[in-house]
């Protein structure tokens, strides 16, 4: 993938050639509503956009603080090299695992706003279309055994290739069609040396299903979908 970088107005962005030529605005909410492009919001802890340019629909998110925190500061980072901000150590990291072939969105364009001893930061990535997390589909009527290993699959690939996800969850995990699983939301992640990280990794995401399952009695949360999952993962982590 070929990535230019431009600076538009003081701030740095970096763009996949493969969109073709970007409106500097695009990361402006504002604007993005008068021109027509906005297409919906994604509500959560992130609030995301969904918007259409040039015939392909994208995912714009700016970077929120969350906690405490985020109630004091809601998106200002101490400042770092562009190279070392948020947006663009995912932008990086999803073009690098794009390459090694594991299903995660492509990156479209990364913004980095200096803010005098801070930065602001936003990222667009490609919509993955048709798409559900996870824990959606869970919720209604639930996922085939031969799904729960393809997503056990997809982890092991990941972890197999050194990627540690900070924050697995069914939300973070999309399928297709009831068919192809992918992984998004790779802020904070990163590429480590083999480690107990990955057993983490599953534990974290063990713990997330238990308590939805807590908060939703009908959720289809077994031992036996759990098995499988690690069944694909283990699998596919071994090579």
């Amino acid at each position: 993938m070929n990535i230019t970088k431009a600076t538009v107005s003081g701030a740095v962005i970096w763009q996949n050639d493969a969109f073709g030529p970007l409106e500097p605005r695009i990361f402006d909410t504002s604007w993005l509503h008068q021109s027509g492009m906005m297409l919906a919001a994604i509500q959560g802890r992130q609030k995301a956009y969904i918007l259409r340019h040039a015939g392909n629909d994208m995912v714009l998110r700016h970077f929120r603080r969350g906690g405490l925190m985020g109630k004091i500061n809601r998106d200002l980072y101490l400042k770092a090299s562009v190279e070392e901000s948020r947006a663009m150590k995912e932008f990086v990291l999803l073009s690098w695992m794009r390459d090694q072939g594991l299903p995660v969105p492509r990156p479209v364009a990364a913004r980095y706003q200096p803010a005098g001893l801070f930065y602001r930061a936003d990222i667009i990535t490609e919509l993955i279309p048709n798409s559900r997390p996870m824990v959606e589909w869970m919720q209604d009527g639930g996922l085939a055994l031969t799904l729960w290993q393809k997503v056990g699959r997809a982890i092991g690939f990941m972890h197999r290739l050194g990627v540690h996800h900070a924050d697995l969850n069914g939300r973070n995990i999309l399928i297709e069609g009831q068919q192809k699983i992918w992984l998004i939301d790779f802020d904070k992640c990163e590429r480590r040396a083999p480690g107990d990280w990955s057993g983490q990794n599953l534990a974290r995401l063990k713990r997330f299903f238990d308590k939805e399952k807590n908060r939703q009695p009908g959720l289809q949360w077994t031992e036996e979908v759990w098995l499988a999952l690690l069944e694909g993962h283990k699998a596919e982590f071994a090579g």
